[in-house]
């Protein structure tokens, strides 16, 4: 359930330009989504979630979309300042993301 409403959070959020992410399980989806799309190396390896942002926040510099929801998820995740703490449904939410063909349909 945990899973469910994370996404559909982001989903949701990505729809205005006022939102943020607020917390870990939001933040492991962006992660696995913004990874996807940016074909970097699916990787759920990390044990502390700060490391993990500044790692897949490298691989985006130069990442770029058309896809102006996507770009505001980006806008949220660069903005979002995570705790140390990863737990099982983070990584779950992160491959969530990872392997999403269909990110703005509920």
């Amino acid at each position: 359930m945990v899973t469910s409403l994370a996404r559909q959070a982001i989903v949701i959020k990505s729809k205005n330009h006022t939102s943020i992410v607020l917390g870990n399980y939001e933040c492991a989806y962006c992660l696995g989504l913004l990874s996807g799309q940016a074909h970097l190396a699916e990787d759920d390896s990390y044990t502390d979630m700060g490391k993990w942002v500044e790692d897949v926040t490298e691989g985006l510099t130069d990442f770029r979309s058309d896809d102006e929801r996507l770009m505001e998820v980006l806008r949220m995740f660069r903005l979002y300042e995570p705790t140390p703490q990863v737990d099982e449904q983070m990584k779950e939410l992160y491959h969530m993301g990872y392997h999403e063909d269909r990110m703005w349909e509920m």
